[in-house]
């Protein structure tokens, strides 16, 4: 997980000291072992070292003769793309890092280049002959990119503050993306920030930026469609899960350690048992976070289960009564956006303890959206009658338990309209509501905020594709970045590894999409039985205790400044905010104190 910034000036300018030295000040908090800067007329690149982290380099950032290029880069499935770059007259040596690979693939392909990647990469390069930017983010987009342009420069980096603060570059309040905010508690514009004159590019994305007109946009990697050639039997399956897993979990742990949080669910063990399988020469160490004392929790006991079978180190971290709903207390904290997290500053705590023992950490998400089962009528597109029937028997046969053929959350799915028309808060001003409505442009030069080019409805597994494409997806890498937990640390989600999304969906979803089958077969052996027959079962009530604590120790009685009232009735939120019996209503009000933080938070500089 590094920091960079490229900064290209047309005309020639130069980035002035001031805010160069300020872009580094905010990039060394992605890396631990100082800032590389190279500079040329018209040009200035950063980078900021982080050489334990998986992928991170030290090249980096490249000023050649045609490319300049800057990034936060790691590049999995090294072999085949050498060989794709050798059957295009390219000659990777075989130490060659992931610069020099991107820089290759960039000779090579061009601005097609990302679509021949595979990984989770952000990367801004500047092709000097053409005088254009190709600013790209990888498959799943777990690594951020933001653009800013001005009449005098194109500058991209993945820290969005560092671009706000750049001169020409307008930082302040983009009045819409605080309004989807304070709606659902993430943008779902896809190429907006909270700075007006920022944008994001989406994941799964490129944009093309010439030296003058719009940005082109198009999409580098597509959920596949695959209901690919039958499998010969389960083994076969079971053989090709591990296969491809391991080959996800390995390319992610290219790092003298790392750390698993291990929750005892299904996700977490999968990853640990394929971490010490995959990757048995690096030491792995498990952390457990848990709700205890607060409310009664087995997921530690579970854990230590998973941990005890796997020989794994293991700590347990016990949730704080004072945590929860108290960050926005906090006078010296900065994020560099508002963040809808309630337990930030656990989060926080808990990854100063990840940073302090390895340099990388893997991380479940999202194994419950990954094998979200497609709906009978869905299957029946794509599988004959016959062989679903058939499957749906040996699965009644094999478990004790019929299939989910979903065929009320079929119709439902069918009538779904988007995040846009989710319940709106009634202390919302009605202005910020009319707005959530409107199609509005993005920052000025980029593609539109609500982009075309998000793919049409997933035709065989359109429930996966939709969990996995929702905007709640930027909130949680944004969580990962250290923008916000405070440590240079990578954080990696092999699940969603574009290898392992093209397995599953060419898998029939009876049996192996359901309560997650293909996992519990997988693991046998691998795993205590009795963790691969335990049930998903998620800890309910804990928010509502945490809420009744904080009411009750007068955290719901504090006030907020003037500055959200262009948004906020206060009148009517603080009647939800003191009142409400609704928790979820409750935490969605609590965003105000979060929006009011954040417009009040020290300027970078103090």
């Amino acid at each position: 997980m590094s920091g960079f910034l490229l900064w290209w000036s047309p005309e020639g300018a130069a980035l002035d000291d001031g805010a160069r030295a300020r872009a580094e000040r905010l990039l060394a908090r992605r890396g631990p072992e100082g800032i590389v800067r190279r500079e040329a007329p018209g040009l200035c690149a950063l980078h900021s070292r982080f050489t334990e982290a998986a992928g991170a380099e030290d090249d980096l950032p490249i000023i050649g003769d045609r490319w300049v290029v800057a990034a936060d880069l790691r590049l999995d499935d090294r072999a085949r793309l050498r060989a794709q770059l050798r059957d295009a007259g390219a000659e990777p040596a075989r130490d060659a890092t992931d610069a020099a690979l991107l820089v290759a693939a960039l000779d090579a392909w061009g601005e097609d280049a990302a679509r021949r990647l595979v990984g989770d990469f952000a990367f801004a390069a500047l092709d000097r002959r053409s005088g254009q930017v190709v600013a790209a983010r990888g498959n799943r987009g777990a690594k951020l990119l933001f653009v800013a342009r001005t009449p005098q420069a194109i500058a991209c980096s993945n820290d969005v503050e560092l671009l706000a603060g750049l001169p020409g570059v307008d930082g302040s309040v983009d009045a819409r993306t605080v309004a989807e905010f304070l709606q659902s508690g993430a943008p779902w514009s896809t190429a907006r920030t909270f700075h007006r004159g920022v944008a994001r590019v989406p994941a799964s994305t490129q944009w093309t930026l010439p030296r003058g007109g719009d940005a082109r946009a198009r999409r580098v990697w597509e959920f596949p469609h695959p209901y690919g050639p039958p499998f010969r039997d389960s083994d076969e399956v079971v053989e090709g899960f591990h296969e491809v897993l391991g080959a996800a979990v390995r390319d992610r742990l290219r790092a003298p350690s790392a750390n698993v949080l291990l929750s005892g669910g299904l996700d977490s063990s999968v990853l640990a048992a394929t971490a010490r399988r995959a990757s048995p020469g690096v030491p792995l160490h498990a952390l457990t976070l848990t709700s205890e004392p607060i409310l009664p929790d087995a997921e530690s006991a579970w854990a230590s289960r998973v941990a005890d079978a796997l020989h794994l180190p293991h700590d347990v971290v016990h949730a704080l009564e004072d945590d929860t709903l108290r960050h926005c207390d906090d006078p010296g904290l900065r994020t560099p956006e508002p963040f809808d997290e309630v337990e930030l500053t656990s989060w926080r705590g808990q990854f100063t303890r990840l940073a302090g023992r390895a340099p990388v950490t893997l991380f479940g998400e999202d194994g419950d959206a990954l094998l979200a089962p497609p709906a009978l009528p869905t299957i029946l597109l794509t599988q004959p009658w016959g062989e679903t029937w058939r499957a749906w028997r040996d699965y009644r046969r094999k478990t004790g338990a019929r299939p989910w053929v979903g065929l009320r959350e079929w119709l439902r799915g069918r009538r779904a309209t988007g995040v846009a028309d989710t319940t709106t808060p009634a202390w919302m001003r009605a202005e910020h509501v009319r707005a959530l409505r409107a199609t509005e442009q993005g920052p000025a030069g980029v593609p539109d905020a609500h982009s075309s080019l998000h793919p049409r409805r997933h035709p065989t597994r359109w429930r996966a594709v939709d969990a996995l494409e929702a905007p709640l997806w930027e909130t949680v890498y944004s969580s990962l970045d250290p923008s916000i937990t405070g440590q240079p640390h990578a954080v990696a989600l092999p699940l969603l590894d574009a290898r392992v999304i093209a397995f599953v969906f060419a898998l029939p979803p009876i049996p192996w999409c359901q309560r997650k089958y293909l996992m519990r077969r997988a693991f046998r052996g691998a795993l205590p039985e009795d963790v691969l027959r335990r049930p998903k079962t998620p800890v309910r009530g804990y928010f509502e205790a945490q809420v009744a604590r904080w009411r009750a120790s007068g955290g719901a009685a504090r006030e907020v400044s003037a500055a959200v009232e262009p948004f906020v009735d206060r009148e009517r939120w603080r009647a939800v905010i003191e009142r409400s019996p609704d928790t979820e209503a409750v935490l969605a009000a609590w965003r105000v104190y979060e929006l009011d933080r954040w417009l009040r938070q020290p300027a970078v500089d103090a």
